[in-house]
């Protein structure tokens, strides 16, 4: 197994060029494909392989392990296995996927006698029709085709009342109020006619389900095991909720040790959620409604939104304490965990320390987004992290921007995050969420120049960012404005959206700041406060008494703070500098202290200190010309430094012909292209 350091990670779903994303059985690997990541300097794959669990097991196990025919060999195509050992030979990290979200349902046609597969998911009007899926693979239709599911549970699964699942569609799936199945709708192909369920996260059955999933990952030698839709009990809040028999017997166990004002009066060891709802003539249309505030009207709704997410963590906890435990007995090592943590939501900061890796989702791409790069940084805690890009209508800009043979706009991409802290995959096949009906493939050449101009350059980035100032994420006034505010974890502008705002608006004033990400794993500490000169609280109203004293020790030794948005009322009484977003702008908190960057256009600022001594001053050009797709190069810029170097030395991708020059504590840089490193020693 490797071990995964500076991470440069590929998007690897390998998905074909002009044709559907199809979840959750992702194309065979070629040799070719991993001689690419090779090429770009790649160390670690995403969503790369072992992902078919989610149709059946037999399938998963087919995927790992199937012989293949003579003549895939010619193009030296590989079965999972094979991919996983070509990929260690060569020091690359592949990791397999748990899509725990996901029951699939694909249309099949059949030789006479079902010997045969004819097709699948693809249909060509031959044969008899029939489906492939969970239901028919854990019933055994096809006993010609697939080994019994007796292999792999010889004595069944049980349901929570100890009864045996003849269907594993049936048993694992998650029911609204109505009894009506939960669908992961965003994954199923337009025009197409499969089906993918979701399932409860919370049946002892479908845990038991996931283990053997990861048994047959580690077998086949997967080092990482990610788990896609880490919060799959999410999916079932937005559908109103799972109302299965095991969510009904959980969640008075939840109301017993959460008590909530809504349940005084119910008798908890006799109690149906589900039956209490009906009979107050509520539905699923109820549920669903698009006004939050009538939503968590309901009686106890919002507990049962807690519940859910309480149930997220113990989920994680279960996978990856069996990957490890298992990867341990069979290898002498434990492999690593990786989550989909998407969007880096609050609901999902306490997976975090269970992951190896933190792994998401970049949603809402644009052309410029420091200020959320910068929150990244803090979320990651200290861990290697990368993430995937969701597709949106920049990112199909980028890839028309692509096969036009403009490349500008593909390498701001790439290169923006690295100057925070942050990492986005390659998208190698990348997927499109079936918005359009192709993948996110790079221009190689580009990918191939970058990945070594960056391996050349590695000691230039070190994440160890120079700031005095800090902005603190207050994790649980976060995770209450997102119950709020509909929990969905696409969009910022649903979530937390001063903070967000007021991180880009100190970004585009060229400000440097480090955000202070503060939760009950990571409390705010005299410690974490001590090197900064100010504080800027933006919808900070949650914190425990024990920080709120440091905040107060930390002003009186001369610390300066500013509020943002909702003030905590406990702090009312101490001193405060109120400041809107755009006077922030206009009256920089740092006075220039470490460094004060002309008013440039388009220019976005990061500051690096090296080990042994030195920076690396990282330039950003946002410069798009939106008539030319190019980053027109900034001319001049001129930086006043807080100290005075002795020498600056210039790196710039691509090469800009950009030029440095000092004159005491000023810094001259001259003819900026989209990515330049001053490295001042």
């Amino acid at each position: 197994m490797q071990k995964i350091t500076r991470i440069r990670a590929l998007h690897y779903m390998c998905w074909y060029r002009h044709d559907w994303n199809y979840h959750p059985s992702m194309p065979m690997k070629r040799l070719q494909q991993v001689q690419d990541v090779v090429d770009v300097n790649g160390n670690l794959l995403l969503w790369s392989c072992l992902g078919s669990g989610a149709i059946g097991m037999q399938y998963l196990d087919k995927e790992a392990n199937e012989a293949l025919p003579a003549r895939s060999r010619m193009y030296g195509y590989l079965n999972d296995r094979e991919f996983v050992e070509e990929c260690t030979k060569r020091g690359i990290t592949a990791s397999a996927v748990i899509w725990k979200a996901q029951l699939w349902e694909f249309p099949a046609e059949f030789s006479e006698d079902e010997s045969e597969l004819l097709a699948l998911n693809k249909l060509r009007g031959v044969g008899k029709k029939g489906w492939i899926g969970m239901r028919e693979l854990s019933t055994d239709r096809y006993p010609k085709l697939f080994p019994s599911i007796k292999t792999y549970f010889p004595d069944g699964l049980r349901d929570s009342d100890g009864n045996l699942i003849d269907d594993f569609l049936e048993g694992f799936r998650a029911d609204t109020l109505d009894g009506q199945p939960v669908f992961s709708r965003w994954l199923m192909v337009p025009g197409h006619e499969h089906t993918c369920y979701s399932p409860c996260g919370n049946k002892p059955a479908y845990r038991e389900y996931l283990r053997k999933e990861v048994e047959i990952m580690i077998d086949a030698g997967a080092p990482v095991v990610h788990i896609d839709e880490f919060d799959a009990q999410l999916l079932a809040v937005m559908s109103g909720g799972c109302f299965c028999k095991d969510c009904l017997k959980q969640f008075p166990q939840y109301l017993k040790q959460n008590p909530s004002a809504e349940a005084a009066g119910i008798d908890l060891d006799d109690f149906n959620y589900r039956a209490f709802l009906k009979q107050k003539g509520y539905t699923d249309k109820d549920l669903v409604d698009p006004d939050m505030d009538k939503r968590l009207a309901i009686p106890l709704l919002k507990a049962f939104i807690r519940f859910h997410i309480a149930s997220i963590e113990p989920g994680v906890i279960d996978i990856a304490e069996h990957v490890r435990a298992y990867s341990l007995s069979k290898t002498g090592k434990p492999a690593q965990v990786t989550a989909n943590l998407y969007h880096c939501d609050p609901h999902g900061a306490a997976v975090r320390k269970h992951c190896d890796l933190i792994i998401g989702e970049k949603s809402d791409i644009k052309l410029r987004q420091d200020g959320y790069y910068r929150f990244g940084h803090a979320f990651f805690g200290g861990k290697e992290g990368s993430f995937i890009e969701d597709p949106g209508p920049y990112v199909h800009q980028i890839m028309s921007d692509l096969d036009s043979g403009k490349n500008d706009t593909y390498i701001l991409f790439m290169l923006e995050p690295l100057a925070h802290g942050f990492n986005i995959a390659i998208p190698y096949g990348a997927w499109l969420q079936n918005q359009r009906q192709d993948s996110f493939y790079p221009n190689m050449e580009i990918e191939r120049r970058m990945g070594a101009w960056l391996k050349e350059r590695e000691g230039l980035f070190t994440n160890r960012f120079v700031a005095d100032t800090a902005v603190i994420y207050d994790q649980r006034s976060a995770f209450e404005a997102e119950l709020s505010r509909g929990l969905n974890r696409r969009h910022l502008d649903v979530g937390f959206p001063t903070f967000h705002e007021l991180c880009q608006s100190l970004c585009d004033a060229r400000m440097l700041y480090n955000v202070l990400y503060v939760s009950p794993d990571e409390p705010l500490t005299a410690e974490r406060l001590a090197e900064y000169k100010n504080l800027v609280l933006p919808d900070v109203y949650s914190l425990p008494e024990d920080e709120l004293a440091v905040i107060t020790d930390w002003m009186g030794q001369g610390g300066r703070v500013v509020s943002l948005g909702e003030v905590d009322p406990r702090l009312a009484q101490t001193r405060f500098s109120y400041e809107d977003i755009s006077e922030l702008k206009s009256r920089p908190l740092e006075a220039g202290t470490i460094l004060h960057a002309d008013d440039v256009d388009g220019l976005g600022i990061a500051l690096h200190k090296r080990e042994g001594g030195g920076y690396a001053l990282h330039l950003v050009n946002y410069r798009l010309d939106p008539t030319s797709r190019v980053i027109e190069a900034i001319p001049l810029v001129e930086i006043k430094l807080g100290w005075k170097p002795k020498e600056a030395q210039v790196h710039s991708f691509p090469d800009s012909g950009a030029e440095a020059a000092i004159n005491g504590n000023v810094l001259t840089v001259k003819n900026l292209g989209i990515y330049t490193i001053v490295e001042l020693g």
